[in-house]
């Protein structure tokens, strides 16, 4: 019987997400990263933006009409999304301005609402649900607000309010969320499958 994930997807059509996404799209990632870079607002997004689109790619490859032309498709679907992301951070931006909060007091109140748990459990495989789960916490936790929007700034003064990170230092931010990469790239495949144990 094929485990489901966190879609109800069995692993079969997790196995085929990560066929196609391995055709289609695994070839043009210097595209798609041109693309970003084109339409991201700051450049200081760009990095995120390109993850954030990869992992949209992957969830919604099985879209793709293949009498369609790939680099059109990609292009449109590329655009849309790094459009949505940074909109998105113009609204959160917004909201900040408008909140009763002190402005250096943001951050914090942003992760008491933060749940990591809420989306990752409902939107990827199994594999990489077990991976977040195996993985510190810490590491764990800058990967997901990453992935939830927040800047490497943002995260680094919200880390530091609820003192889970000491000095606010932006560099540790990154090394965190480096390792989190470097865990998944250690721990599950391309199609989102746990690797064997050594």
């Amino acid at each position: 019987m094929n485990k489901a994930d966190g879609l109800g997807n069995s692993s079969s059509d997790v196995r085929r997400k990560g066929e196609l996404f391995n055709k289609y799209i695994k070839p043009y990632y210097d595209f798609i990263r041109r693309l970003c870079e084109r339409y991201t607002a700051s450049k200081h997004d760009v990095d995120e933006n390109f993850n954030d689109v990869l992992l949209n790619l992957y969830i919604y490859i099985e879209t793709y009409d293949e009498s369609r032309d790939l680099r059109t498709w990609i292009h449109i679907v590329t655009k849309r999304h790094v459009f949505a992301l940074d909109e998105k951070r113009r609204r959160h931006d917004n909201s900040i301005q408008g909140t009763e909060c002190d402005i250096d007091r943001v951050p914090s109140c942003e992760i008491d609402n933060y749940d990591e748990s809420e989306d990752y459990e409902k939107i990827y495989g199994d594999g990489i649900v077990r991976t977040l789960r195996s993985m510190p916490q810490i590491y764990r936790q800058a990967f997901m607000m990453q992935h939830h929007g927040m800047s490497l700034k943002e995260i680094a003064k919200a880390l530091k309010e609820s003192g889970d990170l000491k000095s606010g230092n932006i560099n540790t931010v990154k090394t965190r969320i480096h390792v989190a990469r470097k865990i998944f790239k250690e721990s599950i495949d391309t199609e989102g499958n746990l690797l064997p144990k050594q």
